[in-house]
């Protein structure tokens, strides 16, 4: 009786042992799984946006280690040491949204964001594991030097150059060979010319010469006579 007694207890024991060991292992996988189906949080900023980075509460209280001095910089942190960045989403007024996977210094609990100087952010929002806690603007950093980049200039536009005045050519009156015989009167032919004419011509040419030659022999005749006259009166001397 006694050893069937000590047979039961030593099996009762190990039955004992056994659910123990179960329950602990059961009891460390749940607490391994239940932060894995709650570790990521879509959480908002603490602050409401719209906020300009030379807004008094935020600027120029910490310096912002990776943000270039011609830039605007953003330094968001959570709160709590339980959580950090898994995804960061901004949206500025000018520069449109920007997604931020690189986080720190120091660590993934702080992020830096950049923006053109004098952009307001009007939304951000966050993926983060571990707690549920909202992100907060710590501080921003307003650009302390100007850009580099050249400013866009619109191309001048050329005004066409006016054409000079130029004289009007003079240009010479069409022949009748190169217009098809206008603007030139034609040249006049030799008409022939006829028995009418001809001795309409010599009429008018011959009338001084019949009066030259009557003339002198009006004078042969009167010289005949004077000299007639004076051989005759030598004779009766």
């Amino acid at each position: 009786m006694h050893s069937d007694s000590t047979t039961e207890n030593g099996l009762f024991m190990r039955k004992l042992t056994l659910l123990g060991t179960v329950t602990a292992a059961g009891a460390l996988l749940i607490a391994g799984a239940t932060p894995a189906l709650a570790a990521e949080h879509e959480v908002g900023l603490h602050q409401n946006p719209p906020i300009t980075a030379d807004d008094p509460e935020f600027a120029g209280r910490e310096d912002c280690p990776t943000i270039p001095a011609d830039q605007d910089g953003w330094h968001f942190v959570l709160p709590t040491n339980d959580a950090t960045f898994l995804e960061l989403r901004v949206t500025f007024e000018q520069g449109g949204e920007q997604v931020i996977t690189d986080f720190g210094p120091p660590s993934d609990k702080h992020a830096y964001v950049a923006s053109a100087p004098g952009d307001t952010l009007i939304a951000a929002s966050a993926t983060v594991e571990g707690g549920p806690a909202d992100f907060r603007l710590s501080h921003t950093c307003p650009a302390t030097e100007a850009s580099d980049a050249p400013e866009e200039q619109e191309p001048a536009t050329e005004e066409p150059e006016e054409p000079g005045e130029e004289a009007p050519e003079t240009q010479t009156p069409a022949t009748g060979a190169d217009e098809g015989g206008a603007g030139e009167e034609p040249s006049a032919e030799p008409i022939p010319a006829t028995d009418e004419d001809a001795d309409l011509a010599e009429t008018g040419s011959n009338t001084p010469v019949v009066a030259a030659s009557a003339g002198a022999a009006v004078l042969l005749a009167i010289g005949g006579y004077l000299a007639l006259r004076r051989r005759g009166q030598a004779h009766r001397n």
